[in-house]
């Protein structure tokens, strides 16, 4: 049942985000500890994905490594499409960083979870990646086409939500009041007369910087053409404004975007706004209610501040550059992997994906083409719905098996899908 949200309490929870970094291991291209790397630069929304997935491919067969470093979308897209490297000391190789994060195997640390957070590695030198990131459509940030020697991927879809500390009265916002809020600043708002409360303080709206998928996502959804017009105080991190959030000096007037992705890792911490965008009649969580991790709303088109993630790796002809890379790229999209020439992982990537509260797209039921544009129903090719909800809520949908077949749907991953 959809929740539709006007004065009713929220109550969330959760597992505590990364805590910090693990010791380090030293060089990156220590290939006896940190077998078949994989350079990764991607949006810091997707750290969670790679602490997970991480885990998952240090004990797979092959064994992978992946070895990545966060910087704004807009960034990893410039790095890709211009044949940057990661630490070359520009903007588009996310800064002078010759520090990689990685996750370290059963063997290295048999007691290690995600919570730990990420052990670190150092780049010998400025180093090409082998698989990039954007956590919205890459034409948000660029009018060119990939060239000829990229291969980019749309992937699965994460939701932007606006933030606040936990305990807060105030439950939902609308489109026009988040406009006015970002677009004027209280200050402007106070002087018109048309103040918002409780968002009154203009030191307690935190934003990302230019050029972050998060931003980006807002001001498209909101209709603001030109995101750098955003009030606030631009936060490097997502942690950043988690941080600011929690450390707010007029915690009741705090408010702050934050991927989805990052929010589920922070429920004991934060809780979210419901969101009535232009036209609607009510407010919703991305998810179906307050507590529930389904993404519901945004799956059906009743959420609608959401983009896809976008993975790119780097070809000669159809050839992948890198077969591991691209084993990665296919596994976070949904794709066969058969294409690597590697076996098929010994675990369920797509319930990574779910779990770490990103839709893949066979769980979708909308679409659209650019970022914050109209949402239009969409069926994809094979549905995982009933999967899906299996690893984020629970499933109402018929079980099967090759004895036990499906009164109607198809058979597929133990659940009677639709179609």
């Amino acid at each position: 049942m959809r929740t539709l949200v006007f004065l009713a309490a929220i109550a969330t929870g959760g597992v505590a985000y990364a805590s910090g970094p693990l010791p380090a291991e030293g060089p990156c291209a220590n290939t006896t500890n940190l077998p078949n790397p994989v350079y990764i630069q991607c949006g810091d929304t997707q750290a969670n994905l790679m602490l997970n997935l991480g885990r998952a491919l240090r004990a797979n067969n092959p064994p992978i490594t992946l070895i990545w470093v966060t910087a704004p979308s807009c960034n990893n897209i410039d790095l890709t499409y211009n044949g940057g490297k990661i630490g070359d000391g520009n903007a588009s190789g996310g800064g002078t960083t010759a520090k990689m994060s990685y996750v370290p195997s059963v063997a290295q640390d048999a007691t290690w979870q995600p919570s730990d957070g990420a052990a670190t590695c150092d780049l010998a030198g400025p180093t090409t990646p082998d698989l990039t990131n954007s956590a919205l459509y890459n034409t948000a940030c660029t009018t060119m086409p990939p060239p000829s020697n990229v291969n980019a991927v749309i992937g699965p879809k994460q939701a932007y939500v606006l933030a606040e500390p936990r305990g807060n009265a105030q439950i939902a916002i609308t489109a026009e009041e988040a406009y006015f809020l970002f677009g004027y600043g209280p200050m402007i708002l106070a002087s018109m007369n048309a103040a918002l409360e409780p968002w009154t303080d203009m030191g307690s709206l935190f934003i990302r910087k230019i050029g972050t998928s998060t931003l980006l996502a807002w001001a498209a959804n909101l209709g603001m053409s030109d995101a750098s017009k955003f009030k606030g105080t631009p936060e490097a991190s997502s942690l950043a404004v988690v941080g600011a959030l929690e450390n707010a000096s007029m915690p009741t007037a705090a408010i702050g975007l934050l991927g989805a992705e990052v929010y589920d890792t922070l429920r004991d911490r934060l809780q979210v706004l419901a969101y009535r965008t232009y036209h609607q009649y009510a407010a919703y969580y991305p998810d179906s209610t307050a507590t529930s991790r389904d993404k519901k709303n945004l799956r059906d088109g009743h959420y609608t501040v959401w983009s896809p993630t976008e993975w790119m790796d780097f070809v000669n002809g159809p050839t992948p550059l890198n077969p591991y890379a691209r084993y990665v790229l296919d596994l976070i999209s949904g794709l066969d992997v058969t294409d690597t020439g590697l076996a098929a992982p010994a675990f369920d990537a797509q319930a990574i994906v779910a779990a770490v509260g990103l839709v893949p797209d066979c769980a979708m039921r909308v679409k659209r083409d650019f970022e914050g544009g109209p949402l239009a129903m969409y069926t994809p090719p094979e549905s995982c719905t009933c999967k899906y909800e299996s690893v984020v809520d629970v499933s109402t949908c018929a079980t099967c098996n090759a004895s036990t077949p499906c009164a109607s749907g198809v058979c597929r991953n133990g659940y009677c899908e639709e179609f």
